[in-house]
């Protein structure tokens, strides 16, 4: 199987879609999750990256890559990478390692969403702590009991930053920094672009077809 690189906007069904890869067997690389555990274990790494994110800073481009190294070093299945490259510098770079790690067999994915249901998806979202989520805008989505969850009946909470204006600087800043990077993959044939307004199992079966 290929492995894949995850590109999408805010709120277009990628952490839905890793989920269902993973069931195929997939190992899923999220840069969130890896600076999260980085920080957990206690490392000095870890320190190092809590008291950037603590002043308020961005990790720098070296650390993440560092950790996606680590990570991808010990790899021996097909994985999904979630959240990397953000910028032509890091899609470069990563590129230079896949090859230098013999892992470039991929194909990269991009989810393409409209602002407007976009912001639809994010200001309706809401999360549960055992990683159930739902959306109030969507019947299908919508919890049974308004604000708590169908599989624990803990109470939903909503993310501090799915409110309109926080939202739209979110989604136009991804799409910027996107471009150079989808161009990119573009002129390497890589890049495979999924309407997200797609059912997900249409979505998804559209993945499969592309990592055949």
């Amino acid at each position: 199987m290929k492995s894949v690189i995850f590109i999408a906007p805010p709120a277009a069904g990628k952490g839905t879609q890793s989920s269902r890869l993973e069931d195929l067997g997939y190992i899923h690389i999220s840069t969130g999750d890896m600076l999260r555990e980085e920080i957990s274990s206690g490392s000095k790494l870890g320190m190092e990256i809590k008291e950037i994110i603590d002043k308020g800073n961005l990790v720098s481009d070296e650390l993440v890559y560092e950790l996606i190294k680590n990570k991808l070093d010990n790899i021996t299945k097909p994985f999904i990478l979630d959240g990397y490259p953000r910028t032509l510098t890091q899609a470069e770079s990563l590129d230079n390692l896949l090859q230098e790690l013999n892992l470039n067999n991929y194909e990269v994915i991009y989810l393409d969403l409209p602002f407007e249901e976009a912001l639809k998806r994010a200001l309706g979202r809401l999360t549960c702590s055992c990683g159930a989520s739902y959306n109030i805008y969507y019947k299908n989505l919508a919890p049974k009991k308004e604000g708590i969850c169908d599989k624990c009946g803990e109470e939903l909470t909503k993310r501090c930053d799915d409110n309109e204006e926080s939202f739209k600087v979110r989604f136009e800043t991804f799409i910027n920094n996107t471009k150079p990077i989808k161009e990119y993959y573009e002129n390497k044939n890589k890049l495979h672009i999924i309407d997200a307004l797609a059912s997900n199992e249409e979505i998804t079966d559209k993945i499969k077809e592309i990592l055949k």
